[in-house]
């Protein structure tokens, strides 16, 4: 894994914050391994998932619902730091957020059946957004029990990127319960925000 580094201890700090810290550890590194401790699951896939795409090593270690990040930077390609986005995008990809379970507030039940009724049709008469976030209770959309799993696997049969935040999944202890879409992060769901040519919020 390369010559030791230094250690970062990541635990107990929110999401996107162990990510951030960790590639601007190993931007200041010019070679070596990078020792990174966190405690939260959503933590581990985000920074594993973001060292990999940048085509580092990052080796996985848990012991007692903790995880010890080894990553050890590639020499072959540079740290692949998002740059900020332009100020105006009119022309970029759709993005869906979604804010809770329902559509629409005065009633949950109706809400619920509403939001089903909504992506069923959106799945089905398309076009799919280039991506669902989900973030507060929107993200017990993409869970074990909602009632919403298929037209969500079959927006993202389309090609439709399902992220559900990281934070929001930790809040309500539903990390290990998500079944469509992947673990996202602020710092992702900030850029690709910022990227899009429009926003539609439910």
């Amino acid at each position: 894994m390369g010559k030791a580094g230094k250690t970062l201890d990541c635990r107990g700090k929110l999401c996107p914050t162990p990510l951030l810290e960790t590639r601007r550890a190993l931007e200041s590194m010019d070679e070596g391994s990078l020792v990174v401790m966190v405690d939260a699951l959503a933590a581990k896939e985000n920074i594993v998932r973001a060292m990999l795409e940048a085509g580092n090593e990052a080796l996985v270690e848990e012991s007692e619902g903790q995880w010890t990040l080894t990553i050890t930077k590639s020499l072959d390609q540079p740290l692949d730091v998002p740059e900020a986005a332009p100020t105006a995008r009119a022309t970029g990809p759709t993005v869906l957020l979604l804010l809770d379970r329902g559509l629409g507030r005065s009633d949950p039940d109706l809400g619920r059946i509403l939001m089903k009724v909504f992506l069923t049709t959106l799945s089905a008469v398309g076009p799919a957004p280039a991506s669902l976030i989900l973030m507060q209770g929107g993200v017990r959309l993409a869970c074990s029990g909602s009632d919403c799993l298929e037209p969500l696997r079959a927006l993202a049969e389309q090609g439709a990127n399902i992220l559900a935040c990281g934070t929001c999944l930790d809040y309500f202890g539903l990390v290990n319960a998500l079944q469509v879409g992947r673990i996202s992060n602020m710092a992702e769901i900030v850029r690709l925000l910022g990227e899009a040519g429009k926003v539609i919020t439910v």
